[in-house]
C-alpha cells in the first residue's frame, strides 16, 4: 500500500499529471509538480527543526495554498495534527513557531531546497484516517487528482 501523501501528490506527478493544476487561486495555478516541490522543501526544513513522525503540529493557517503545502509537508514527515503543540504553523504567510525560535515561511522553503523530504515508505496505523478527518478539504481533492 502507498502512503497518503504519495497518493495525494507524488503518484499524480509520476503518472503524468505533473503539469495539471493542483491549486487554482488569485495568484494563479500551482501544478502538482510545483506543489510536490514546495511541500517537500517545507517538509525537509521542518524535519531539520525537529518535526518527525509522530510529532504534534498545530496548523493555524487560513484555507489556501499555504495550508495545502503545510498539510502535505506535515504528512511527508508523519507529523500529527494537534490543536496545541510545541510546533505551530500560524498565519499567512505562515511562520513556524517552536519552543526555541520562529522561522518564516520563505525561509522554510529556501532551507528545505537543500534536502527536500521524500514521501514516507509507510504510514503509521491510523494515520491516514487521522489526516483525512482533520483535513478533508485538502486531501480528498488531491487524492482524486482534481484541482483545489
Amino acid at each position: 500500500m502507498t502512503t497518503l501523501v504519495f497518493r495525494a501528490l507524488d503518484q499524480h506527478v509520476v503518472s503524468g499529471l505533473a503539469d495539471h493544476p493542483a491549486i487554482e487561486d488569485d495568484r494563479g495555478p500551482l501544478s502538482y509538480a510545483q506543489l510536490l516541490h514546495e511541500s517537500a522543501c517545507v517538509a525537509g526544513a521542518i524535519n531539520h527543526l525537529g518535526v518527525e513522525r509522530g510529532t504534534a503540529v498545530s496548523i493555524d493557517v487560513p484555507h489556501g495554498r499555504e495550508l495545502v503545502i503545510a498539510v502535505l509537508a506535515c504528512a511527508r514527515v508523519g507529523a500529527v495534527p494537534a490543536p496545541t503543540a510545541d510546533f505551530k504553523l500560524i498565519g499567512v504567510p505562515p511562520v513556524l513557531h517552536t519552543l526555541d525560535t520562529e522561522v518564516a515561511w520563505d525561509l522554510l522553503i529556501r532551507a528545505g531546497r537543500a534536502e527536500p523530504a521524500p514521501a514516507p515508505d509507510r504510514d503509521p496505523e491510523g494515520y491516514e484516517e487521522l489526516m483525512l478527518s482533520s483535513y478533508p478539504a485538502v486531501l480528498e481533492p488531491l487524492i482524486a487528482g482534481t484541482t483545489i
